[in-house]
């Protein structure tokens, strides 16, 4: 039976994340125990692997239909402007203001949720006013005197060592302990990589792919360590998909970091996402990704004892396609 893009029924609020490894129902499980509190819950883990997907299935959980669910990138807000931004501003509170005032995301967020993302780029004096928020639940707007009264959940995101950014001072310890009382850490996907083939088949489909993915190009898949987590996954199947137009999946339409990894070598479990794959020390990158692909195609005829049509579907191209690439790959060395 062919696995679905999700475990879950469409209606769940975690429909939109993929996969059925441990790793990832582990958290979802977690996830769902915090259905019934109005804690504040902070979501760890690598650029790219989803916590904007699980804050939104925590608010669904928590909240009722049609509640709003406000998204705030802490890492984008201007200084200037932040805390406006946040708390919003009465009339005249300054200088090429709205004449009317203007409502702040917390406020906008009233019955719902305000999913501060990157919480751990937020300037430090409005980590003292977030603080206060989220002990005593009011706030003045900028340029107020009326005290307004906070009625929203709060979910926080960060890829940053927060206990780490504490002792360097760049982080309230304070405010630290009031957002770690519910922390999930989301797995990047090097630790579940059996999700791999079910998310590159998903997204394919979803950008218009025909064909599924043959084997030789979930094992190059699989050989890659992505660093960028989902999103990077994500963006590669993307251009997979554009550059084939219609026609034969190819492993050269995968990113070059992709193949380096796959020429390299390395695993997913060997490389953490800190780590780049490093570039070849001699030679041209095309002649290290000719020299891979030679070899790919050496294993998938040896796989199939020389039968190009099966090696062929094994690689997930055209037989004259492959034709075409032992001509110019091995010219007169052509293997059988």
């Amino acid at each position: 039976m062919q696995p679905t893009a999700s475990a879950y029924h469409p209606s769940d609020p975690f429909h939109d994340l993929i996969g059925e490894s441990p790793a990832l129902l582990s958290v979802v499980a977690l996830a769902r125990r915090l259905a019934h509190t109005t804690a504040t819950v902070t979501l760890t883990g690598e650029s790219g692997v989803g916590k904007e997907l699980f804050a939104r299935g925590i608010h669904a959980l928590r909240e009722t239909a049609g509640s709003p669910f406000i998204a705030v990138n802490c890492g984008a807000l201007m200084a200037s402007l932040a805390e406006s931004e946040l708390f919003g501003y009465e009339k005249g509170a300054f200088s090429g203001a709205d004449p009317r005032g203007k409502s702040g995301k917390i406020e906008l967020a009233r019955s719902g949720t305000l999913f501060l993302d990157e919480i751990g780029e937020l300037p430090l004096d409005l980590q003292t006013k977030l603080l206060r928020i989220l002990e005593d639940r009011e706030y003045y707007p900028v340029g107020g005197t009326r005290t307004l009264h906070s009625d929203c959940r709060f979910i926080a995101a960060t890829n940053r060592n927060l206990a780490l950014l504490v002792e360097q001072g760049r982080f309230r310890e304070d405010l630290y302990y009031r957002l770690n009382v519910l922390e999930l850490d989301i797995p990047p996907l090097r630790h579940r990589s059996e999700d791999i083939p079910l998310l590159a088949e998903t997204f394919a489909r979803r950008f218009g792919c025909a064909k599924p993915l043959g084997s030789g190009l979930q094992s190059l898949l699989a050989q890659h360590p992505w660093p960028g987590n989902v999103r990077e996954l994500r963006n590669a199947i993307e251009r997979l998909c554009v550059l084939s137009a219609g026609e034969s999946l190819m492993a050269e339409h995968l990113p070059p970091a992709v193949l380096r990894s796959a020429a390299h070598g390395s695993a997913p479990s060997t490389q953490h996402a800190d780590q780049s794959p490093s570039l070849p020390r001699q030679g041209a990158l095309s002649d290290w990704l000719a020299n891979y692909e030679r070899r790919f195609i050496e294993s998938a005829l040896q796989e199939t004892s020389g039968n190009k049509q099966a090696a062929a579907q094994l690689l997930g191209i055209s037989r004259m396609t492959l034709y075409k690439r032992i001509g110019t790959l091995f010219g007169n060395d052509s293997p059988n």
